[in-house]
């Protein structure tokens, strides 16, 4: 049976982005802040990602996400919830960590990384054309990514009336755990590989002991 794409969830998803971004109440308790995360307000790990600080930066990022999420649905990613509530906290617990300076963080490029780096895995397990595609594609977003980070680019983007700082960081973290996120092929593999490996050993085992019940008759 073949699934439809969930359009209801990523429309609502992007109306709770809209809210983070134009409604400054809801901005405010969205954006990744690193005090606030310390007090103790633990769903900015996710709700970072939807915040922006302008509506152009909102525009451009929501395309992105929505084209990306288009493009791993037709390479057969089933599991969109389990990747933006896993990769999201992941990237976020991750930047924190490792940007020291970070104070307040927002917007859905991180997270679009993190899908570009799973759709690579999706064309590279497909084989064939789409394997090629996803080398050149995954070597197109680490020399993008390489340049911006030594500094070859605009240190700020301007959205608007907006200077946005990107999070060189946060495009590397995502990139890394879209690529590193178990995709259905290789969990169904690693639970079929199991699997076999304990029937192997059941199979083994029961040889093996009829081999002593003969050895005993036979004495």
């Amino acid at each position: 049976m073949r699934k439809e794409l969930p359009l209801g969830s990523f429309v609502g998803l992007l109306g709770v982005a809209a809210l983070a971004t134009f409604a400054p109440a809801f901005h405010a308790g969205c954006v990744l802040d690193r005090d606030a995360l310390a007090a103790g307000e633990g769903w900015r790990l996710w709700t970072g990602h939807l915040a922006h600080f302008s509506a152009d930066h909102f525009c451009l990022d929501a395309l992105v996400f929505v084209l990306l999420a288009v493009a791993l649905f037709r390479a057969g990613e089933r599991r969109f919830g389990w990747v933006i509530l896993v990769g999201g906290a992941a990237l976020s617990i991750s930047l924190l960590l490792c940007d020291g300076w970070l104070s307040r963080y927002g917007g859905l490029s991180g997270l679009n990384a993190l899908l570009l780096g799973r759709l690579v895995m999706r064309w590279f397990h497909l084989g064939g054309r789409q394997r090629v595609c996803a080398l050149v594609l995954l070597a197109v977003t680490v020399g993008k990514f390489t340049f911006d980070t030594l500094g070859w680019s605009a240190p700020s983007v301007e959205f608007g009336s907006a200077a946005v700082v990107p999070s060189q960081l946060s495009h590397w973290f995502g990139l890394f755990w879209g690529l590193v996120l178990p995709t259905n092929a290789q969990v169904k593999n690693t639970f079929s590989a199991e699997r076999r490996s304990i029937q192997s050993r059941s199979v083994a085992e029961r040889k093996s002991s009829r081999s002593r019940r003969r050895a005993r008759a036979s004495a």
